[in-house]
C-alpha cells in the first residue's frame, strides 16, 4: 500500500517535497494553494503539475485532477506536508489534522527569502530590505549543494526528527516501510 500524501503549498518546498516523497513511493492525492486546491485519488504526477503551474501560473484547472473543496490540512491522508506560509497549523485546527505520520512543522525549510520577508514584516524595511547574510561557515557547509539537495536534506532530517518525538528510534526508512513501499 502506497502512503497517501497531501501538500499545502506548491512552491519550492512543496514541489521538492512532493518529488522526493513520490520517488520513495508516496502517492500525492491532494495539493492546496491560496487560489484553490486539487485532488486526484489515483495520484498527481509532480512533473506534470510543475509543468502545468509554470505554463499557467496556478495549479487550478490542472487537467489530471478535480477541484477540492475544503481544507487540505484537514483532509484524510497518511503524510501531510504543510509547505505554505507560516502559522497554518494552529490551536484551532490542530485537532482536525488526520495525517497518520507525525505532522511536519509548517516551517519545513526556511529559505533566505522567507526569513528576510519575516524580518521585514516584524521590523519594517527601514530604508530598504533587511540584509540576510549567511556566515562564511554556513556558506562553506553548503558550498556545492543545490537548492534541491538542501530541501531533500532538510526534509529527511525533519521527518526523522518528527518521528522520533512520538516514536523513538524510528527513521524515515522505517516510516516508509510501514506503508510497504
Amino acid at each position: 500500500m502506497r502512503p497517501l500524501l497531501r501538500l499545502q503549498g506548491f512552491g519550492n518546498v512543496g514541489l521538492h517535497s512532493m518529488r522526493y516523497l513520490h520517488r520513495f513511493g508516496a502517492r500525492c492525492v491532494g495539493v492546496g494553494e491560496l487560489d484553490g486546491s486539487i485532488w486526484n485519488p489515483d495520484g498527481i504526477n509532480p512533473k506534470e503539475l510543475e509543468d502545468y503551474k509554470l505554463a499557467n501560473g496556478t495549479i487550478v484547472g490542472f487537467p489530471d485532477a478535480t477541484p477540492y473543496e475544503g481544507s487540505i490540512l484537514e483532509a484524510d491522508c497518511d503524510i501531510l506536508v504543510p509547505a505554505a506560509s507560516e502559522k497554518q497549523l494552529t490551536k484551532s485546527n490542530a485537532h482536525k489534522i488526520k495525517a497518520k505520520v507525525p505532522r511536519l512543522p509548517d516551517q519545513l525549510i526556511t529559505f533566505t527569502l522567507s526569513v528576510q520577508e519575516s524580518l521585514e514584516r516584524k521590523f519594517g524595511k527601514h530604508g530598504g530590505a533587511v540584509p540576510v547574510v549567511p556566515t562564511s561557515e554556513f556558506q562553506a557547509r553548503i558550498a556545492g549543494a543545490s537548492e534541491k539537495d538542501i530541501v531533500h536534506s532538510g526534509l529527511a532530517y525533519t521527518m526523522e526528527r518528527s518521528a522520533r518525538v512520538s516514536t523513538p528510534n524510528l527513521s524515515f526508512d522505517d516510516v516508509i516501510k510501514v506503508f510497504d513501499v
